[in-house]
């Protein structure tokens, strides 16, 4: 895989930072520096690579900082679970951080040295303070740290080489195994969207979307991780916003609509709807209309010429939850994933394993079929009312698929790297949620 051919030049090389371009309209500004700190050979075997073939070749892409709050959900949740659930077959682990701040960088010096452990390749990249200083500023009653992730979304691309970005939050929970099927449909990124228009803040989105690229969302695309997509589909879209807004630079862009509207924004839905409408055909969509008949939510939401069909509609289910607005109070969703990870597999679990998943032998992960429930997101009444036989069906055909990955190796399921995480945390005097 290119990745990982990439990561051993690296390793040989004893780089420590390089140039690359971007043949794209950049912001007006210079090309970053991409600096990597990981110098470790990958740690994945070859072997089993081929259980992830055919155009494989992704970066699952955090932006974030040292922000202590954000380093406890990146450890404790992000981290922990993507090392029992994501394979480095998949794609490596990229992190966008703040190239100002040594705190950052700090941070990332401190995490280089347990991605052997871990298992999965690292890289990291530096991103410099945008030229103008009120893209910090634009979304009101938000900090600095704020506003500069929700602007470095326009120019992710910029910061990851692969040609598809795996974009997901530090919040986000993986709960199952991911296979390929979950991330492609033939050649196309699979997308997942919800019909949330029942909350305020939805249209304001919507509103901040039709500004950016004149046309509004067909849908909430912001209700599942990783979201799945093209590199220069981020390219493409930022292009489109200059020239839509007549502006020489996406900071430029940023700041007129962003100041002019309320102080609600979302990246995710104005880069994904772009996608909706502009390279459609790159995608295999899975919209959640609710309980709205087809024809009446294409009235009420989409642009005549661009209306959703009976094939964009239908199920699909998430691989994360929503940590910061998932109430799970007893820790239950991380031990109900693992016991429906390993039921039924060659790994042998000890005793006291056995005796946490023994209440759940019977249950059905349905919440695979959820995202956050502090906000209603979910497929539980919807696509899956009833618990219906679809839809228990698509659970038992992913297990059955997980089984044989984690049967081959490909997911080993080991609890001991929780511990090299919580190591790794402690070095910020994070403390995590024990497992059992």
């Amino acid at each position: 895989m290119k990745t990982f051919k990439f990561f051993a030049v690296m390793a040989i090389l004893g780089t420590a930072a390089y140039l690359f371009h971007i043949h794209s309209t950049n912001c007006g500004k210079t090309d970053p520096v991409h600096q990597s700190v990981s110098k470790i050979q990958p740690t994945t075997s070859r072997k089993t690579g081929h259980h992830f073939k055919d155009g494989l070749d992704m970066t699952l892409t955090v932006r974030m900082s040292s922000n202590a709050k954000l380093l406890k959900l990146f450890y404790c949740t992000m981290l922990r679970s993507l090392t029992l659930y994501w394979s480095g077959h998949l794609g490596n682990l990229g992190l966008i951080l703040d190239k100002e701040s040594k705190d950052d960088h700090k941070f990332a010096e401190n995490l280089q040295k347990y991605q052997k452990k871990l298992g999965i390749d690292i890289s990291f990249t530096y991103e410099p303070l945008p030229e103008n200083k009120s893209v910090l500023t634009v979304v009101k009653r938000r900090p600095h740290g704020y506003n500069r992730q929700l602007y470095s979304s326009f120019i992710m691309d910029e910061f990851i080489s692969t040609p598809i970005v795996a974009w997901t939050d530090t919040d986000g929970k993986f709960t199952t195994p991911v296979t390929r099927d979950n991330i492609f449909k033939g050649n196309k990124l699979r997308v997942k969207g919800m019909n949330t228009f029942q909350y305020h803040y939805i249209h304001r989105w919507s509103r901040f979307t039709e500004k950016m690229i004149g046309k509004h969302m067909p849908s909430d695309f912001m209700t599942y991780f990783p979201v799945y997509i093209w590199r220069d589909t981020i390219t493409h879209c930022r292009n489109y916003i200059l020239k839509h807004l007549n502006v020489s630079t996406i900071e430029e862009a940023y700041i007129r609509v962003g100041s002019t509207d309320s102080f609600q924004m979302s990246p995710v839905n104005t880069i994904m709807s772009y996608a909706y409408y502009f390279e459609k055909e790159r995608y295999d969509w899975h919209i959640d209309i609710g309980n709205v008949e087809l024809q009446k939510y294409n009235k009420l939401y989409l642009t005549p010429g661009h209306e959703l069909t009976s094939l964009d509609i239908t199920p699909d289910f998430h691989v994360t939850l929503h940590e910061k607005y998932y109430k799970d109070a007893n820790n239950t969703v991380n031990r109900q994933a693992y016991c429906a990870a390993v039921k039924n597999t060659v790994l042998k679990m000890e005793h006291n394993i056995k005796q946490m998943c023994e209440p759940f032998k019977t249950h059905v992960m349905w919440v695979l079929f959820e995202f956050c429930n502090k906000v209603r997101q979910e497929h539980l009444t919807t696509w899956c009312k009833n618990k219906n036989k679809h839809c228990i069906s698509m659970l038992k055909e992913h297990y059955d698929k997980t089984r044989q990955l984690v049967n081959k190796g490909v997911y080993n399921l080991d609890l001991k790297k929780f511990k090299v995480v919580e190591e790794a945390a402690n070095f910020h005097k994070i403390k995590c949620q024990p497992f059992l």
